[in-house]
């Protein structure tokens, strides 16, 4: 599937569930926006805790339990919540996430070009 037709299909799915991304008035749009924003800096947090305790178990491999597997699963569960956010970010303030990506991406390639190996 291609990136956009993952974000078409995530933003259809929210509107589905009632998660407009549609408002009235650049107030509404940057309230739900505010709203988004402290749920993907949520999800950052459940992954950077997931993080912390991987480095607790590479660390002190006998003393303290955690399943890496699972951890890693859970890892890619988080960062998958978080694209989620970022989609919605974006549809918000109707920004075409795809072209922006891959400008950044051409941008970072000639801005890291002497680290080329």
């Amino acid at each position: 599937m291609e990136l956009k037709e993952i974000i078409n299909k995530q933003v259809a799915m929210d509107i589905s569930h009632g998660f407009s991304v549609s408002f009235n008035s650049e107030a509404e749009a940057y309230s739900q926006l505010s709203k988004d924003l402290v749920g993907l800096l949520g999800e950052i947090g459940e992954f950077a805790n997931i993080v912390k305790k991987i480095n607790i178990k590479l660390d002190r491999p006998k003393e303290y339990e955690l399943d890496i597997s699972l951890a890693k699963e859970q890892l890619g569960e988080e960062l998958a919540d978080t694209f989620i956010y970022i989609i919605r970010l974006a549809a918000i303030l109707e920004i075409d996430l795809e072209k922006q990506l891959i400008a950044k991406m051409q941008r970072n390639e000639s801005r890291y070009a002497q680290l080329r190996k």
